[in-house]
């Protein structure tokens, strides 16, 4: 598995898992969000990193495949870090962004 695809898809899940804390959430969006989706957050969070270790796992081996899982999760979390301390806001639009990054390289290693 590229780098990059797996860098991408960290991105998604570290997002998901800020969407879910309170402290990140009266940034990030203009009402208080519920209960219920807060919950679906941080479960959809930790599902998109597990199924991003299991996929590194799967390309690389487990020795290999976790080093650079872990290695990538920390590019990712300073990305969504940054962008909760100075943009909180562009956190959405920085996962579109970050989906469009994906998908060209997705193609492009297809191709």
């Amino acid at each position: 598995m590229n780098a990059l695809l797996l860098w991408c898809i960290l991105v998604w899940g570290f997002s998901a898992l800020a969407a879910s804390m309170s402290k990140h959430q009266r940034d990030i969006f203009v009402a208080k969000v519920p209960e219920q989706k807060t919950r679906i957050f941080q479960i959809t969070g930790w599902v998109i990193l597990t199924v991003a270790a299991i996929l590194a796992i799967f390309y690389k081996g487990a020795s290999v495949g976790l080093s650079e899982w872990i290695g990538v999760m920390s590019f990712a979390a300073l990305l969504v870090g940054l962008t909760l301390t100075y943009f909180p806001k562009k956190l959405f639009q920085l996962n579109i962004v970050i989906a469009v990054l994906f998908i060209i390289v997705l193609v492009l290693r297809l191709v």
